[in-house]
């Protein structure tokens, strides 16, 4: 491999891979060449017919194995303690020390070692690094600007082949990230962990980002989705790539707006008071609290489409806001804690929607392996349901022609009705493996607000039953 002559300084918060792929660089080496000096005990993650270890893998060295990579980096110690999060995991991966002392490497995704994986700047790593090479660093969603270069850094194991956005053009988006430093303070002053805060109004504005394709007021994000794009999102099956992979830089202002309403209890209050207060009500359509989060958003029209009615994320937010108020359960549990995100309600990844997209392209995408278990049984038993109801019809009843031709229409009610919930329960599975509501609701003969309010209701159902 060589002695070499230059330094190799880890960037703040890069991986241990993309750390090992500089130093190949800088040596002039493969960097399967570098692996080798390290005794790997399983293989690199990859990405489905795609060449090559995932850009957001990581790795995790015992003691022997960090000690190559400070003598190969010639870097003191220290430096890369500081720098890689994923250093102080290495060595408690390993059970035992390799014979003779040889230096052991351990492959681990990023996601399951630090937190999410971006890729870094190019002209920033290039500017102190003196390398023009692809790195890769754990960065939260509210960290992805780089405002020296007007940049969105993507996802690194997204799969779509981009490294970051422009956005030189959307001055809001880094507006919103010098932003998040206030909003979480005001969390945390609140007692609420900041990254609950932003999960949850992720979750939101994601479901409204599904809806939005039917809100005729909506202005700001297609806008902003094209300027993402290059200026012109295209149509057809680029359309909706550009949607999936620049959907975290098009939604992160509202994201943020929408993460400082729900800790301020101004917001909260409005909720307390669309509820009735002491004396229950159903929540109005377009009450306080629809207003407020119009104003504060900028699109005071959300309460005539039904946002927060139709986003299942923020109604069971609202709800707990109301349940807590009313003393109603205990400290802890699920249903009086605001923050708390069920699965179902979390968004679906950039990298699970692309796969969806390719499998759906050529016909390969599986249901059993889209769709839990258990709503897969509950549409089971609609189906059922529906064919039992439909079984027991007698269209050659002798009875008096009133009651056969009331007991038919009654049947046939119920059995509509059944299979009406079975078209919801299957499109809602559908649009959370990644297909497009406006698709879903094509197939089903609907209207995609009506599906979307359907499926909302559905959802809270599966949680109600399955928890």
């Amino acid at each position: 491999m060589g002695s070499g002559i230059f330094g190799v300084a880890p960037l703040a918060g890069e991986t241990v891979w993309s750390l090992m792929g500089r130093v190949a660089e800088r040596y002039g080496v493969p960097v399967a060449e570098l692996r080798a000096s390290w005794e790997w005990k399983n293989q690199p993650p990859r990405s489905p017919g795609v060449s090559g270890v995932r850009p957001d893998a990581e790795v995790l060295l015992d003691p022997a194995g960090q000690d190559l990579l400070v003598a190969v980096c010639r870097a003191d110690r220290r430096s890369l303690e500081q720098a890689l999060p994923a250093w102080s995991a290495g060595p408690g991966a390993f059970a035992h020390v390799s014979p003779g002392g040889r230096p052991q490497a351990r492959w681990q995704l990023g996601g399951a070692v630090h937190g999410p994986v971006a890729y870094a700047c190019r002209l920033c790593t290039a500017g102190r690094t003196g390398q023009d090479v692809a790195a890769a660093r754990y960065r939260e969603r509210w960290q992805r600007v780089c405002p020296r270069h007007g940049r969105w850094l993507l996802g690194a194991g997204d799969g779509h082949g981009l490294e970051h956005l422009d956005i030189a053009d959307c001055p809001e988006i880094a507006v919103a990230q010098r932003r998040w430093p206030v909003v979480a303070g005001r969390a945390m002053a609140v007692g609420v962990e900041p990254s609950a805060v932003f999960s949850v109004a992720w979750a939101v504005v994601c479901q409204w980002w599904e809806l939005a394709l039917g809100w005729e007021p909506e202005r700001l994000w297609p806008a902003r989705l094209h300027v993402l794009a290059g200026g012109d999102a295209g149509s057809g099956e680029g359309f909706w790539w550009w949607r999936v992979v620049a959907r975290e830089a098009v939604l992160f202002p509202e994201v943020v707006a929408l993460a400082e309403a729900l800790v301020d209890p101004v917001v909260t209050e409005a909720v307390w008071r669309d509820s009735g207060g002491e004396r229950v009500r159903p929540f109005p359509g377009d009450g306080e609290f629809a207003r407020e989060l119009g104003r504060r958003l900028g699109r005071p029209w959300l309460g005539e489409v039904d946002a927060v009615a139709d986003s299942g994320a923020l109604v069971r937010w609202r709800g707990a806001v109301v349940r807590r108020h009313r003393g109603v359960g205990q400290v802890g549990e699920r249903g009086v804690d605001p923050w708390w995100l069920p699965r179902e309600e979390q968004p679906v990844s950039v990298a699970a929607q692309l796969r969806t997209m390719a499998q759906r392209a050529d016909g390969s995408i599986g249901w059993r392996a889209s769709v839990p278990r258990e709503e897969r049984a509950w549409i089971g038993e609609k189906v059922r349901e529906a064919a039992d109801l439909v079984g027991r019809l007698d269209v050659h009843d002798t009875a008096a022609l009133a009651v056969a031709a009331r007991e038919l229409i009654g049947g046939l009610r119920q059995s509509v009705a059944a299979l009406d919930e079975a078209v919801v329960a299957v499109a809602s599975a559908a649009h959370h493996a990644g297909v497009p509501l406006d698709s879903l609701s094509a197939w089903a003969g609907t209207s995609a607000e009506e599906l979307s309010r359907g499926v909302v209701r559905h959802r809270a159902g599966l949680e109600e039953r399955y928890g």
